[in-house]
């Protein structure tokens, strides 16, 4: 039987008055009653425990609609995909709501976590199932029509196809490329909302910046006009630390985003580039992120902490933007030269040309992007193509970039004479292929980095839990190192889900957060021990300024190339004395009144109207009789002159001073055997014989004597014979199998040797037994004879 699609199956439903139609599969009628809970994010404040239990059972509600819509049959799912709102209002709002990479840990117990990544992996999977017009050879969808309830019912459109990418990029990115290009491709409108799409991102970029306090013209960016920087201080340093905060996350989640998205689908590059995408992208980074960094040095922050997410975040925009350029020249210019596809090279290597040449006036983002994406390695691509580059535009691209980097950029490590960038001094000296002058022609340069691809090196990174992805590698010193992303919850085979964690750009920054004063003593002994003139205060600040790397502290002072904000410090600088505070009393205090109503060192809403210290300034007057009125009844129950005791009237008998009551509570008799009470409960009374009326007389003689006859019948007096020999027989027996000590004997084992008739093969154990006996037949004669010889021997016969 042919299968049929869903969009072309048809159904018999009963319309209520006992009479079946024919409807479509995919029909509102046939939409089971489902009501879906809209997501909330997890809540910040923990002690709020009503508020944290309504979001627990939120997710419970969740993950149990979740399971249940997963489970049901093709059409039934589908029909809750397109006409049920309450899914949409739920997908919408998870995908908004959930907590990114960049997020602040919530500190969740491991209950609400675990739940909590369980609609996370279940959220996914059903996104999966919706990108998916075929799950089986009986379970399909026509793939234009595919397209269509996609589209028409708002199912995906590229917001979610965004969020989507940012929360399960890192660990399912093979899955979700698919995803997007099964849409894509079945839905080509998409590619028109992603057109429509971007200028709203560089619109974006253009409220950041006049959020900011940066000028805008039109709709280009702009330098600031000179005249208002002498008027008030920047926006960013005035304006408040949230604010400021908020600005910086928005950046990140941006940046990020767009990362991930072209990462996730290469197609989406070229659709970028028709807005001339990159160029804009560079002045934006030019503009304002430098600005946020000079700001985060001037302004002042509540907690230490505070600063250091806002840095954290910072490098995250600055990586995520830089990936962002890489990926968009990779995949529309240098991936093209490598595959010769179309063989249309010269338009991709202009292409190339006319990018980084526009870039060229943002000299940070240069530097920053130098740093981290060698242009030496692009060189090495454009060198394989067979198109003859233009020397002199070459030569004035590549003095720009030395330039760039010499003034604003940050070396990442030496590597012998020669850096990784490619410069045999940081100062922006020429290159090897300067040197040559090797341009278009073959490239002298090796590299340095091991797997590079492309000009892009990726360096895997073993994040928390991370399964199946690799972070991307690179370093600057800006305060910290650089690298990838981790995603919050990472896939292994299918799906699996590990736990909330915040970007993890490289070990380096890691161990600058979290280094203890044990492995800082243990960095600046080392340090010493090379270099014993430096104070252990100046070596510490230059550790903090590398992020605790020994190795690239070493190199630096030996090639005395500290960056500019240490030049100044004095090198013979001791380290500050930090007291260690001593434990608190209270820490280790144990007592029966902690916790209580009034414990002030472990609550804070104790009642301090009910404590009062030192004596009361009440007057109490003694003619006051008011309170003693509530004990009279209690004085009247013992009596009184005019009112009886509660003892007279209790007693009920005469009491007798001269009674002796010594063995009154003995039980006399009790024990006795000849008891009265104790016979009777024994047996009970037989009336003798003798006193019986005649009649009972004769039928207690006849039960009498039919009782010793079966007595006789039962007990024989001589034994019968038979069983008397089978007993002994049984004895006999048993003493014969037991052996020496009175054990259990088993009978020897038998060895046939004989085996079956001439002519018709013996079997293997028959050979071995036969074998056996040939080889010790002779083992008792032999044995015997020697006894003989031994005997005759000790008698003198020979």
């Amino acid at each position: 039987m042919t299968a049929v699609p869903l969009d072309k199956k048809f159904v018999q439903l009963d319309n209520g008055t006992g009479k079946t139609e024919r409807l479509a599969a995919l029909h509102p009628k046939c939409l089971d009653k489902m009501k879906f809970v809209a997501y909330v994010a997890p809540p910040v404040d923990l002690s709020d425990r009503a508020l944290y239990e309504e979001w627990l059972e939120r997710l419970q509600f969740i993950a149990e609609d979740l399971h249940t819509l997963l489970q049901l049959p093709h059409d039934k799912f589908w029909c809750q995909a397109v006409f049920n709102d309450t899914w949409h209002t739920l997908l919408d709002s998870y995908l908004r709501f959930c907590p990114r990479s960049f997020d602040v840990i919530y500190s969740l117990p491991s209950v609400a976590k675990n739940r909590h990544l369980e609609i996370h992996r279940l959220i996914f999977m059903a996104c999966l199932r919706l990108a998916t017009h075929k799950e089986s050879k009986d379970h399909f969808i026509t793939p234009k029509v595919f397209g269509e309830i996609l589209y028409e019912n708002f199912i995906f459109d590229v917001p979610k196809l965004l969020d989507m990418c940012v929360l399960y990029g890192k660990g399912n990115g093979t899955l979700l490329t698919k995803m997007l290009t099964n849409i894509f491709t079945q839905q080509p409108a998409y590619l028109d909302d992603l057109r429509t799409t971007i200028p709203t991102i560089l619109q974006v970029f253009d409220s950041i910046r006049e959020t900011c306090g940066m000028c805008i013209e039109g709709s280009e960016f702009s330098p600031m006009k000179l005249s208002s920087v002498f008027e008030k201080e920047p926006r960013l340093v005035t304006m408040p630390t949230q604010e400021f905060q908020d600005i910086v996350l928005y950046i990140a989640d941006t940046a990020l985003t767009l990362a991930m998205f072209v990462e996730i689908y290469p197609p989406a590059c070229q659709v970028f580039q028709e807005f001339e995408f990159v160029q804009k992208l560079a002045s934006f980074y030019e503009c304002i992120i430098p600005e946020i960094k000079t700001a985060i040095g001037v302004r002042n922050f509540d907690t230490l902490s505070q600063k250091k997410t806002v840095k954290l975040n910072v490098r995250q925009a600055k990586m995520s933007l830089q990936k962002v350029f890489r990926l968009i020249v990779q995949h529309t210019c240098l991936q093209p030269i490598i595959e010769n596809s179309g063989g249309d090279v010269e338009r991709y290597v202009e292409e190339f040309l006319h990018i980084m040449t526009a870039v060229l006036g943002e000299k940070r983002f240069l530097a920053d992007y130098e740093g981290k994406y060698n242009f030496q390695e692009d060189v090495e691509i454009l060198c394989q193509s067979s198109y003859a580059i233009d020397e002199t535009r070459f030569h004035y691209i590549h003095d720009a970039i030395n330039t760039a980097f010499a003034t604003y950029g940050r070396r990442k490590k030496p590597m012998g004479g020669q850096n990784a960038g490619g410069r045999t001094s940081p100062d922006g000296s020429p290159s090897p292929l300067e040197e040559q002058g090797a341009v278009g022609g073959a490239c002298v340069s090796s590299l340095d980095k091991p797997g590079a691809v492309g000009g892009a090196y990726i360096s895997p990174m073993e994040d928390h839990g991370a399964v199946g992805g690799a972070c991307d590698g690179g370093s600057r010193p800006e305060g910290g190192a650089e690298g990838g992303t981790c995603s919050m919850a990472d896939v292994a085979g299918s799906f699996s889900v590990d736990q909330y964690q915040v970007d993890t750009y490289e070990t380096s920054v890691m161990s600058a957060l979290e280094i203890s004063s044990s492995e800082l003593d243990s960095l600046i002994s080392s340090v010493k021990d090379l270099l014993p003139g430096l104070g252990e205060g100046f070596i510490e600040i230059v550790l903090e300024e590398f992020n605790y790397n020994l190795e690239r502290v070493v190199n630096t002072l030996l090639e005395d190339k500290l960056p500019p904000s240490l030049d100044e410090i004095d090198r013979d600088l001791q380290r500050e004395v930090r007291k260690t505070p001593s434990p608190s009393v209270l820490d280790s205090r144990r007592n029966i009144y902690d916790d209580d109503e009034f414990d002030i060192f472990r609550r804070d809403d104790v009642d301090k109207t009910k404590i009062h210290i030192g004596k009361r300034n009440e007057k109490v007057s003694l003619d006051d009789k008011d309170d003693l009125k509530g004990l009279r009844a209690t004085y009247e129950a013992y009596g009184s002159q005019d009112v009886p005791s509660m003892y007279d009237k209790m007693a009920a008998y005469d009491y007798d001073d001269e009674y002796d009551d010594t063995y009154d509570t003995n039980n006399i008799g009790a024990d006795d055997a000849d008891s009265a009470d104790e016979l009777t409960s024994r047996r009970p009374f037989t009336m003798p014989r003798v006193l019986m009326p005649k009649a009972e007389r004769r039928v207690r003689l006849a039960s009498d004597s039919e009782d010793s006859d079966e007595g006789k019948s039962r007990e024989q007096f001589v034994s019968d014979p038979a069983k008397l020999r089978e007993a002994a027989e049984q004895r006999r027996q048993s003493k014969l199998g037991r052996g020496r000590g009175g054990h259990q004997q088993t009978a020897p084992p038998k060895y046939d040797v004989k085996g079956k008739p001439k002519g018709q093969g013996q079997e293997d154990t028959v050979l071995r037994n036969r074998q056996f006996k040939e080889k010790n037949k002779s083992f008792r004669g032999n044995h015997n004879r020697r006894l003989m010889a031994d005997k005759k021997k000790a008698k003198g016969m020979f």
